[in-house]
């Protein structure tokens, strides 16, 4: 039985293309109301409280203490 013979396969180069910049989303602002805590914040926003440090870490200019946010207080949601 002969088997046929292997022929190297042709394959068509294109030129590399830098990938498309992603763009950043922009930070949304969320308000807090009379209740809210960062991981109730998170748990709406994210749906998993556990994402609370992300909001702490974005406005630590303004949270000195996580535990401790004010109704009125304008936050960025990462």
């Amino acid at each position: 039985m002969a088997v046929p013979k292997a022929e190297p396969a042709k394959v068509e180069s294109k030129p590399a293309t830098a990938p498309t910049p992603v763009q950043a989303t922009a930070a949304r602002i969320y308000e807090v109301k009379p209740g809210d805590s960062l991981s109730k914040i998170a748990l709406e926003v994210y749906g998993n409280a556990g994402r609370w440090p992300e909001i702490f870490e974005a406005n630590k200019d303004q949270i000195k203490n996580p535990n401790l946010i004010h109704p009125g207080q304008k936050l960025r949601i990462p």
